[in-house]
């Protein structure tokens, strides 16, 4: 059971994967739009900022000529500051007749340009003409400057982006792991969930998507309860009436055998054999739906209930180190079924064990009969492990896999009986689930 789980795919971890695959690819393409937007903004600020610096510088120029005294190559004299816009006054020649005291000795511009432009790996440009038509002015801001302000600035909004889509992300697993919480209450309830117990119906749907899940649910638990009542009432009526006209039946061939001749007994006695094994059969039925759907678990001694079964011309041993748990009624219904079975076959001896193993009970029923091959025991074994009935399997076996069932467990044909030739079944009963009620 446990392995048949694991190899099934997990819709937590598809949730997982996706929302982890999905929450990565979107920070990657948000981190490239930011980048790339930045990139775009960035450079669009800092050439607006480039041309405006240049027009502002125009104007101080023009308004100033006449004071201002132009040697070739001089620098126009500024307290010490980190000058991140250098200019330069180039005279036709090329000349660099006045620049910034950062600005390079030699012209950015061999040949007038008007507008932006760049020179290539150092410097973008911005040059306008001046009104004397021989010189023009360039404003320039290294390109070094310009990536650094870029990358910082995709630095800052990568980083506080990628912190807000991890909080996000992980805000959005627990709401997927609350909502899969949802689910496994969901499963607790449903198998809770008796529909011959009202009870236990389940409670109204927390969410809008477990609307038609429950109503599905509980329409399917009471077409099966009307499916067991039908059943169970059609087999208690059955057995309740043939009861009455079996120990009739049985009490007209007792006086019978006493009436007719020697040659005429043994078909009689074979008479009476078969109405006891459908007494026996009847009981079993009894015991079986008196049940009910949950097991009555009790402290069973096993030796002393097959004192209460009708098994004659047997010879049942009991081996037994501790109380069974169980419901008394079905396990002697498939006692007295599997018990039936290999008086039918005839065996004469029948070993009964009861054995716990940690957590588990195991109840043998072995005799020394002529047994099965083992193309006969899996058919056995494959009826045993199906709830419905397909013909691979008589009455007797059918009844005991039933209760096995009832009690959480299945089952087991085993490969060897108690001597050579013998048949052997062991009902495994596990621990009660946590849905019954135990009684003691």
């Amino acid at each position: 059971m446990n392995a048949s789980r694991a190899a099934l795919p997990s819709l937590r971890r598809e949730l997982m994967r996706a929302l982890t695959l999905t929450s990565a690819v979107w920070l990657l393409a948000v981190f490239l739009a930011m980048a790339f937007g930045i990139r775009h903004e960035v450079d669009d600020l800092m050439d607006d900022a480039l041309q405006e610096s240049a027009e502002v510088l125009y104007g101080t120029l023009v308004m100033h000529s006449p004071d201002l005294t132009l040697e070739a190559g001089s620098s126009l004299p500024a307290p010490p500051h980190e000058e991140r816009l250098v200019w330069q006054i180039v005279e036709d020649g090329p000349r660099v007749v006045l620049r910034s005291h950062k600005a390079p000795a030699a012209p950015l511009l061999v040949q007038f340009q008007a507008g932006l432009g760049d020179v290539p790996d150092q410097w973008r440009v911005y040059a306008i003409r001046l009104p004397d038509a021989r010189r023009f002015l360039v404003v320039a801001e290294p390109h070094r400057g310009r990536l650094e302000a870029r990358y910082e600035m995709i630095a800052l909004v990568g980083t506080i982006g990628l912190l807000v889509g991890v909080a996000c992300a992980f805000w959005m697993r627990r709401r997927v792991m609350g909502m899969m919480q949802q689910l496994q209450v969901l499963s607790g309830q449903i198998q809770a969930y008796d529909p011959m117990q009202p009870q236990t119906d389940l409670p109204p749907p927390t969410h809008q998507e477990f609307v038609e899940v429950r109503g599905a649910v509980i329409g399917l638990g009471r077409r099966l309860a009307r499916r067991v009542d039908n059943e169970q009432a059609f087999a208690a009526h059955a057995a309740h009436a043939l009861r009455t006209p079996l120990a009739g039946m049985d009490a007209q061939l007792a006086i019978a055998m006493k009436e007719v001749g020697v040659a005429a007994r043994p078909r009689i006695e074979r008479t009476r054999e078969a109405v006891a094994r459908l007494k026996r059969v009847i009981t079993a039925l009894l015991a079986l739906f008196r049940s009910q759907a949950d097991p009555d678990l009790q402290p069973i001694d096993v030796a002393q209930l097959l004192t209460h079964l009708p098994i004659e011309h047997l010879d049942v041993q009991v081996v037994q180190d501790q109380p069974l748990r169980a419901d008394p009624n079905l396990v002697a219904a498939a006692l007295a079924n599997l018990l039936d079975n290999a008086l039918r076959y005839g065996a004469r001896t029948c070993w009964v064990t009861v054995q716990t193993r940690e957590a588990t009970q195991m109840l043998t029923v072995r005799d020394d009969g002529p047994g099965v091959d083992a193309q006969r025991r899996a058919q056995l074994q494959a009826g045993a492990d199906r709830a419905t009935g397909d013909g691979l399997i008589g009455l007797g076996i059918k009844l005991a896999a039933s209760v096995a069932r009832a009690h959480g467990g299945r089952l087991v044909i085993d490969d060897s009986g108690a001597a050579p030739g013998g048949f052997s079944v062991t009902l495994v009963l596990t621990p009660a689930p946590s849905g019954l009620v135990q009684k003691s």
